[in-house]
């Protein structure tokens, strides 16, 4: 079942949109699961002109029943040799969205007990604007200029930058301040903590 106001026809320009922001596709992931099923979407993997830098991209996800302003897919972004991880961050916080039916505002994210992916640290994914993106990417308008879906990048953090954060009242600023300090390459989802 899917939202009204995801109608189908105001997507027409949302590919080109993406790409001309990330690149274009290369290739993606279909919507059914190995072991039968259909998880509600797709991921698209676009692969970005001038950064090294891989994006996977979700697209299905507004056509479900998930709660938000408007209707919204996700991005996970990160080095081209770590493709494969980002497209299974990118399926862990569209999965955790169509569960518990609520999107994700800025600030807010995902975390989890242990690392998402064997070998990191990372066990939270932080809802931010794109860090490598235009502004005006976040935000896909449909052909009469009218607001039509959010585009939510998650940025893979460690276990301790997620505990920065909330020590500093839930304050990501703080984090991507870090970040720059640090000169951290958040794209490498194999980088040492931060904090």
């Amino acid at each position: 079942m899917s939202y009204p106001h995801a109608d189908p026809s105001r997507f027409d320009g949302l590919l080109p949109h993406v790409e001309h922001h990330l690149g274009p596709v290369t290739h993606g992931q279909g919507a059914q699961l190995p072991g039968g099923g259909n998880r509600g979407f797709a991921i698209g993997f676009h692969g970005h002109p001038t950064v090294r830098m891989i994006s996977a991209a979700t697209t299905g996800v507004r056509f479900q029943r998930v709660a938000a302003p408007l209707p919204q897919e996700y991005v996970v972004s990160a080095l081209p040799d770590h493709e494969d991880e980002a497209g299974y961050l990118a399926h862990v916080i569209a999965r955790e969205a169509i569960e518990r039916q609520r999107g994700y505002a800025y600030g807010s994210g995902y975390v989890n007990a242990e690392p998402l992916i064997p070998g990191t640290g990372i066990a939270f994914l932080l809802a931010a604007p794109h860090p490598f993106a235009d502004a005006e990417f976040d935000v896909y308008r449909d052909d009469q200029g009218e607001p039509a879906l959010q585009l939510v990048t998650l940025l893979p953090c460690t276990r301790a930058e997620f505990e920065y954060v909330h020590a500093h009242d839930d304050d990501p600023d703080v984090l991507f301040d870090r970040w720059r300090d640090r000169d951290t390459d958040i794209l490498d989802l194999y980088r040492k903590s931060a904090v």
